[in-house]
């Protein structure tokens, strides 16, 4: 029985977490290789959830544990998968198992990737 409350307080805060936004977001427009253009709101160091403006689409990517500890987030509905790690930020299509962005840096961030 405790396990269950454990399990269901955990999918409760969960959601919590989705739905609600920081008051501190807001979008960072990222330049990518071949003049694509991706957009974060949230903070990929430590919220749950990230919304990303691709393509004219606005996607909430939550977060996936990984052992080298970069910044993923997954869409498991469009397949789109964010992962940010100290050299550059790119946005995968997992459906597709392909890049379709790279190298992504902020603008006037001196060039360094959103983390």
């Amino acid at each position: 029985m405790q396990a269950r409350i454990f399990t269901i307080g955990r999918l409760i805060a969960s959601l919590l977490c989705v739905a609600t936004l920081p008051a501190h977001a807001s979008f960072v427009d990222l330049a990518c290789e071949m003049g694509k253009r991706v957009a974060v709101q949230g903070n990929p160091q430590t919220d749950n959830a990230i919304d990303l403006r691709w393509q004219g689409q606005l996607y909430r990517l939550l977060r996936v544990g990984t052992s080298t500890g970069a910044n993923r987030f997954e869409d498991r509905g469009s397949g789109l998968v964010w992962i940010s790690i100290p050299s550059k930020a790119m946005l995968l299509n997992s459906k597709l198992g392909e890049p379709v962005a790279n190298e992504c840096k902020a603008r006037g961030n001196g060039g360094r990737p959103v983390r």
